[in-house]
C-alpha cells in the first residue's frame, strides 16, 4: 500500500454504502461533486484570499503599466522586471494551497482507477497476458466458486512458466487489475493492489488484457470510461463553486 492508497478503505466503504441506491454512473458523478467541494473547500481555507486578491490587482496594474508604455526597451526594462516579480509573487501564493489541496483528489484518483477502470473477462473467455522478457508460457486460471462458502468465489490466477515449464511466477487476482511487476519507488506512493512481483523473479513484469468497464453507453470509448463522468462533474462543479465563492 502506498500513501496515497491509505484513505482507500474509506472510499470502498463509502461507495458500497451508495451503492444500495446509486448506480455506478451516478456514483461517479457524485464522487466528482464531492472531490471539488473538498479540494475547493481546502484550497480556499488554505489560501490567503486577501493577499492573492491584492497580487493580481498589483499584477493587472503592472500589466497595465507595461502595455501603456511606448519608447525605448531601456526604459521598459523595470516595468518588464516589475511584471515578472509581481507575477511570481502570485505563484507563490496561490502554489502550495493549490497542492496541498489537490492531495486528497489525487487520492481519490487512484482509488477509483482501481475500482472503476477493469473487470474480469466474461466465463469462458481467456485475456490476452504478455510478459518481460517476452515469449514465457502464460496460463490463466479463473476463478471457481468456493465449495465451503458457495456465496464466495476464488480469485482468478496467472501461471507464468519458463521455456522448460518451470514455474517462474504464480500472481492472484482478487480485483481486476491488468499489470503486476517488480516493486518501484513510486509504489512508496501509489502501491499496487495486487502486490507485487518478487524481486528475485524471471519475469519482471505480467500485463493482462483485462475488459475496460463502460457506464456512459453511447460516444467514443474515452467517453464511457470513468474518467469522463467523473472529471466532468469535478471540472463543472469547481467552477461554479469558484465562481460562487469568488474565490481567487
Amino acid at each position: 500500500m502506498g500513501l496515497f492508497d491509505v484513505p482507500a478503505p474509506i472510499f470502498a466503504w463509502l461507495d458500497a454504502q451508495a451503492a444500495a441506491i446509486i448506480p455506478p454512473l451516478g456514483r461517479l458523478i457524485l464522487w466528482g461533486i464531492v472531490a471539488a467541494l473538498v479540494s475547493m473547500g481546502l484550497y480556499w481555507s488554505l489560501s490567503a484570499q486577501k493577499r492573492i486578491g491584492r497580487a493580481k490587482a498589483k499584477l493587472a496594474l503592472s500589466r497595465a503599466q507595461l502595455d501603456a508604455y511606448d519608447g525605448e526597451f531601456a526604459g521598459a526594462a523595470p516595468l518588464i522586471g516589475n511584471l515578472l516579480r509581481s507575477a511570481l509573487h502570485q505563484v507563490g501564493l496561490v502554489a502550495w494551497p493549490a497542492i496541498l489541496s489537490s492531495l486528497p483528489l489525487l487520492a481519490l484518483i487512484c482509488w477509483l482507477s482501481t475500482a472503476y477502470s477493469y473487470s474480469y473477462p466474461a466465463p469462458g473467455t481467456e485475456p490476452t497476458i504478455q510478459t518481460k522478457p517476452p515469449r514465457l508460457r502464460t496460463q490463466w486460471i479463473a476463478g471457481a466458486r468456493n465449495e465451503s462458502a458457495p456465496q464466495q468465489q476464488t480469485a482468478p490466477r496467472i501461471l507464468v512458466a519458463g521455456p522448460d515449464r518451470e514455474i517462474l511466477a504464480e500472481v492472484s487476482l482478487p480485483v481486476p487489475v491488468p499489470v503486476n511487476h517488480k516493486w518501484q519507488w513510486w509504489n512508496a506512493l501509489i502501491g499496487n493492489t495486487v502486490g507485487y512481483l518478487h524481486r528475485n523473479a524471471a519475469v519482471d513484469r505480467i500485463e493482462v488484457a483485462l475488459p475496460d468497464k463502460e457506464y456512459v453507453g453511447f460516444g467514443p470509448s474515452w467517453l464511457r470510461g470513468w474518467e469522463a463522468p467523473f472529471f466532468i462533474s469535478l471540472i463543472v462543479v469547481s467552477i461554479l463553486v469558484k465562481v460562487w465563492w469568488r474565490i481567487d
